[in-house]
């Protein structure tokens, strides 16, 4: 039986985690598979997807401010279930579903209650840790329930569906990165130190942060600049303008959204990523050390997971911008040579561990998996219901 996969997103902006679907969708079609991708409206993600040749569904999910939950949300989100589960189940009925793959943990219990009553896989992809309570006893319920397989961007990510899962149907799958198309320039010591965040801007990017450290280190390095790259995708602007008001005295560029990621990495010597302790493995990490480009990190999340201090990268001692500073120091003072050996080190890695090949087969492989593991539990009990003696007598 062919393969046709309802992928599902909660967004229908693109974020690091909708990328990573987008980069795996070259592997549906190489493996002969077929699928398509249902969002709550239309944007920019629906667009991406549809010129990768995929075709896009809508399907209603509610809109919820981000971050904690108050009990009116909980109540409203409890109240959603039945008609995400029915759009679904028509949505499965109509397009002919044989797996559903959820990208975001809003359309969970929907699908959850789908998969079990149709007895068909269900593949939940954990980009971000699920930080309340009674989120994360509701996933892994619906996860539990609907004998689901979960694949974790990080080991951070994974820890609190674990207790759901058995070992077997969970895995932790880095996201994978391109060979990168940009060429970081050389460092040239007679010029500015370019240091910048890439990302989104929302107070667990830490841009904040940033802007605090910057201040630090603007007293002593006259030749440092600082550049923010970045939008308010999923979050209110008042947290930009905040950050362009208590910059506005030192030496900072806001260079907006910018489609090109790889054109603002080679004008940088030095990315900073001061996510806070709820983000898991930011992209900008990874993508960063597929062309050499030093990294400075918070000891956050995930983060620690992919940076190893003074190898692969540079972590701060603490999430604090006094540390960030402190290491931000310590690495435009270190000479080019070592500077450069941590860098191509990363590169080296990056290569190995974090190519979007093995993205693409590692999570190829998972779909694989629970799709031949349902189609063999769904044969067994047909088989069990059409002979129901067999199991009594070994024949």
């Amino acid at each position: 039986m062919a393969m046709n996969i309802l992928f599902l997103d909660q967004f229908s902006m693109v974020g690091g985690g909708q990328r990573s679907l987008l980069e795996l969708l070259p592997l549906i079609h190489a493996r002969g598979w077929s699928a398509r991708v249902a969002l709550p409206g239309r944007g920019p993600y629906s667009e991406k997807v549809r010129a990768s040749g995929f075709p896009v569904d809508f399907i209603p999910c509610g809109e919820y401010p981000k971050g904690r939950k108050g009990f009116a949300d909980v109540a409203r989100f409890g109240l959603s279930i039945p008609a995400m589960a029915r759009a679904i189940s028509e949505l499965v009925e109509r397009r002919q579903i044989g797996l559903l793959y959820v990208s975001g943990p809003r359309l969970l219990p929907a699908a959850a209650w789908v998969a079990r009553a149709r007895s068909m896989p269900l593949i939940f992809h954990c980009h971000h840790r699920i930080l309340q309570p009674i989120a994360a006893r509701l996933a892994g319920w619906a996860l539990r329930w609907s004998r689901a397989s979960v694949i974790a961007c990080c080991r951070f990510a994974a820890e609190p569906l674990a207790p759901y899962l058995p070992a077997e149907r969970r895995q932790v799958i880095y996201n994978g990165v391109s060979e990168p198309a940009w060429t970081r320039r050389p460092r040239d010591p007679a010029k500015p130190w370019n240091i910048g965040v890439v990302g989104r801007i929302e107070p667990e990017k830490g841009q904040m942060e940033f802007v605090a450290a910057a201040r630090i280190l603007a007293s002593e390095f006259t030749n440092c600049r600082f550049i923010v790259a970045g939008a308010p995708l999923f979050s209110s602007p008042q947290y930009l303008e905040k950050i362009k008001s208590v910059s506005r005295d030192l030496p900072f560029e806001f260079l907006g959204w910018q489609e090109d990621v790889g054109a603002v990495f080679s004008q940088l010597d030095l990315l900073v990523v001061p996510s806070t302790g709820i983000d898991s493995t930011p992209r900008v990490v990874v993508e960063a050390f597929s062309g050499g480009l030093p990294v400075v990190a918070f000891p956050s999340g995930g983060i620690p997971e992919i940076v190893e201090d003074g190898r692969t990268g540079f972590l701060a001692a603490a999430n604090s911008p006094v540390a960030l500073a402190a290491r931000i120091r310590s690495v435009i003072s270190m000479r080019l040579g070592p500077l450069r050996e941590v860098a191509e080190q990363a590169r080296a890695v990056c290569r190995e561990k974090y190519g979007i090949n093995r993205f693409q087969r590692e999570v190829g492989d998972v779909i694989a998996q629970a799709f031949s593991r349902t189609t063999a539990r769904n044969r067994n009990a047909a088989a069990i219901a059409t002979h129901p003696d067999a199991t009594r007598t070994g024949g």
